[in-house]
């Protein structure tokens, strides 16, 4: 009963306070008096709502409680984002068919000439893994994205072999997978896709107990908080997975097709930049490479990735003595041209379906735009 006391209460503010701010903001103040053609035409109200959008000062107050009760009320959709105080999920539309089946294209005439075995890792993305935290009425319009990555698998040739890391991921949605505010995987939900692929590539994932985890930044905000700006979601915590076994120690390079030198796997200031998600391969250069010391493996493993998954490749690092991550959004057609795949004896295609089912994202290796 007080619930609904406190409710009322705020819908009565809700309808009254906007007026009230209008008018400390000088009212109609400018505002010009609509002619007969104006008011017949609908151009009168066009201006009345430009008008009242500059002199309403208390505009960002108001949206912040619209949003506010729309919280309290259940979960709320803008800009293509579910969110409630538990997180904002981006709803994807049916992924484009047309890209998704050049991006597959693309992986085939890869892996027919490549002289190494080629994996691919299709990854969901949160609104497929945490279904607990939308609403019932909205999960039948929610795209498959279970079978679009099943179909995706099917349609590659025996030449690739294929990982499955939604069954992992979905075994444990009640974790913290995906970030509150970002799209992308945190370490832990990288983690799960770690141990899924271990079998695949032929390495024995370590349980999380032989890592220690350490926790730097806990205020991150992600790629999704300036679609709902006005959403009361609790920022994020960004961890990083520190290998506690057999003294290996793995370092990182920066730019490897440059003969850069090798420096500590996490550089922490960048935590401070504009995506602190860099820490996990350095500043976006488009090549990394993850060398490990004191390791008995000698494999080499060829990453063509697209950045949803960075956390993933310094867990991966442990069984391998160098994993060379390119990434396609920011890799350029001259660090391409340098990539020996030969040089490798393996090729992993790791991609999140937000990407790979709406861009042409393997255009670079196709030769198709």
């Amino acid at each position: 009963m007080r619930s609904q006391k406190r409710l009322s209460l705020f819908l009565l503010l809700l309808f009254f306070i906007p007026g009230i701010l209008f008018l400390l903001g000088g009212g109609l103040g400018d505002l010009p008096l609509p002619s007969l053609s104006e008011l017949w035409d609908g151009g009168a109200n066009d201006a009345a709502n430009a008008a009242v959008e500059e002199s309403f000062f208390g505009r960002d107050a108001l949206s912040y409680m619209a949003a506010s009760l729309q919280t309290m009320l259940g979960r709320n959709q803008q800009n293509g984002c579910l969110y409630s105080t538990d997180g904002i999920l981006q709803n994807l539309p049916d992924a484009d068919e047309k890209i998704t089946a050049e991006n597959l294209a693309a992986l085939q005439d890869y892996a027919a000439a490549s002289p190494a075995p080629c994996y691919f890792l299709l990854s969901p993305t949160s609104v497929a893994i945490q279904q607990d935290k939308i609403p019932s009425l909205a999960l039948d319009s929610l795209f498959n994205q279970k079978q679009y990555i099943q179909r995706c698998y099917s349609a590659l040739s025996s030449r690739f072999h294929t990982i499955d890391g939604y069954n992992n991921l979905f075994a444990h949605q009640s974790e913290y997978l995906f970030y509150r505010t970002d799209s992308r995987l945190t370490a832990l939900g990288c983690y799960y896709l770690y141990a899924s692929a271990g079998e695949k590539l032929g390495y024995s994932a370590r349980p999380i107990d032989d890592f220690s985890i350490a926790h730097p930044l806990h205020d991150y905000c992600g790629n999704l908080s300036p679609l709902v700006p006005y959403a009361q979601v609790k920022p994020d915590i960004l961890s990083l997975f520190f290998y506690q076994r057999h003294n290996r120690e793995i370092r990182l390079i920066e730019n490897p097709l440059e003969n850069t030198s090798s420096k500590e796997l996490y550089d922490l200031s960048l935590l401070n930049g504009a995506d602190p998600l860099q820490v996990y391969l350095g500043a976006n250069g488009g090549v990394a490479d993850l060398v490990a010391d004191n390791t008995p493996f000698n494999g080499r493993l060829l990453v063509f990735t697209d950045g949803g998954c960075n956390a993933l490749f310094p867990l991966m690092a442990i069984h391998y003595r160098q994993i060379r991550v390119v990434d396609f959004r920011s890799a350029t057609a001259s660090q391409l041209a340098l990539i020996q795949p030969e040089e490798f004896d393996q090729v992993l295609f790791a991609f999140s379906l937000d990407s790979f089912g709406y861009e042409r994202i393997l255009s670079s290796i196709s030769g198709k735009k």
